[in-house]
C-alpha cells in the first residue's frame, strides 16, 4: 500500500516499468505498446500502477478499490470496468497468455516479468533536475549582476559562489540545498515558464528545491494550478492528459485547490468554465472529485466567490 500512495514533492520517485511488450512510464503518465502510445483514462492507469507495484502477487478487490478510489464509494461495476480498459489497452483479450490474470472471488494479478527503472528527483534531465534548478537560477543572478558592473568582471566572492556551486553540485546534491539563496522572482519565472510548457518533471525538480506552488504567480494572484488552468485558453489543441499529470503533481505537493484569486476564482471553477477546460475536462473532473469527495471534502470552499473578492479589493 505505502509504495502506491503519492508522495510529496520531496519524495516523489518516478518510475518506468516495462512488461511483455508494454511500457508504463509514471513521469508522462502513459502507456505505450508495441511502441506505439495508447489512449487510456486515468483509473485504468492507476490500476495498472497498482497491479505493477505488486507483480507477481494477488491484489485483492478490496486494496485495489482502497488505492484506486480512495475514500470513495463506487459500484460493484467500477473495478471490473477499469480491467476491462486497461485489458484491451493493452491487447490483453485473447486469454492465452494473459497479462492481468483474473483470481476467481479474490482479485487480480500481473502475470507476466517486470522491469523497472526509478528516478528521484534528483535524476531527471540536467536541465530540470531540483539541483540544477537552484544552480541555474544562482548562475543567472549572478551574470545579470555581473551585466551591471563596470567591465563585466566578477566579483571574487562572486567567483568563489559560483565555484562552490559548480563543483558542489558536480559531486552530487550538497546538504544546504534549500538554503541557497536564489532570487525568488528569478524562482517564479523559471516556474512560469515550466508550467507554460506543461514540464513536469521540471516542476517536481523545482518542488524538491523548495518552491511553494501556492505563491503568486502573477499580480491577480493565481497560484500555479491556476496558472496551468490557462492553457485549456491559449491553446485549444492542448493535451489534455498533460494538463492533468501537471496539476495531479501540484496537488500532491500541496498546491491549495480553495484558494481565490484577486477576481475570486478557484482552479474549480476556472476549469469548468466553457473559455477555460470546460465541464467534462479531466481536469475538471479531477478538482470536483477532490472538492466533493476528498478525505476533507470542501464544499463550497471550492466555488467562485465574486462578492468577498470585491470587498476586499475595496479593503
Amino acid at each position: 500500500m505505502s509504495d502506491f500512495r503519492p508522495a510529496t514533492g520531496k519524495q516523489r520517485v518516478r518510475r518506468r516499468w516495462s512488461f511483455a511488450n508494454c511500457v508504463f512510464d509514471e513521469a508522462s503518465w502513459s502507456l505505450s505498446v508495441n511502441g506505439q502510445r495508447v489512449a487510456v483514462e486515468t483509473k485504468p492507469l492507476e490500476l495498472l500502477r497498482a497491479l505493477l507495484a505488486d507483480a507477481g502477487n494477488l491484489v485483492t478487490k478490496d486494496e485495489l478499490l482502497d488505492r484506486i478510489w480512495p475514500n470513495v464509494t463506487v459500484v460493484e461495476a467500477s473495478l471490473p470496468t477499469a480491467v476491462h480498459k486497461l485489458r484491451l489497452a493493452l491487447n490483453d483479450e485473447s486469454g492465452a497468455a494473459a497479462i492481468i490474470e483474473t483470481v476467481p472471488r479474490a482479485g487480480y494479478r500481473l502475470a507476466v516479468p517486470v522491469h523497472v527503472e526509478e528516478a528521484g528527483p534528483t535524476l531527471f534531465r540536467s536541465a530540470t533536475s531540483a539541483t540544477d534548478f537552484v544552480r541555474e537560477a544562482a548562475l543567472a543572478d549572478a551574470l545579470q549582476s555581473r551585466s551591471k558592473r563596470p567591465g563585466h568582471l566578477l566579483s571574487l566572492s562572486t567567483g568563489l559562489v559560483l565555484i562552490a556551486l559548480v563543483g558542489g553540485f558536480a559531486f552530487g546534491p550538497p546538504n544546504y540545498l534549500h538554503a541557497t539563496k536564489v532570487n525568488p522572482i528569478t524562482i517564479q519565472r523559471q516556474a512560469q515558464d515550466a508550467l507554460r510548457r506543461l514540464d513536469v518533471r521540471a516542476i517536481e525538480g523545482m518542488l524538491a528545491a523548495g518552491w511553494k506552488p501556492n505563491k503568486p504567480l502573477d499580480d491577480e494572484g493565481n497560484g500555479a494550478i491556476n496558472y496551468v488552468l490557462n492553457q485549456c485558453e491559449w491553446d485549444h489543441g492542448h493535451n489534455g492528459e498533460q494538463i492533468l499529470l501537471m496539476v495531479r503533481t501540484l496537488t500532491d505537493s500541496g498546491a491549495a485547490i480553495d484558494h481565490r484569486n484577486v477576481w475570486g476564482d478557484t482552479p474549480y471553477s476556472i476549469a469548468k468554465a466553457n473559455r477555460y477546460c470546460g465541464p467534462d475536462h479531466p481536469v475538471t473532473n479531477y478538482l470536483r472529485m477532490l472538492c466533493t469527495e476528498g478525505k476533507v471534502p470542501l464544499g463550497d470552499r471550492c466555488l467562485a466567490s465574486y462578492e468577498l473578492a470585491r470587498r476586499s479589493r475595496r479593503a
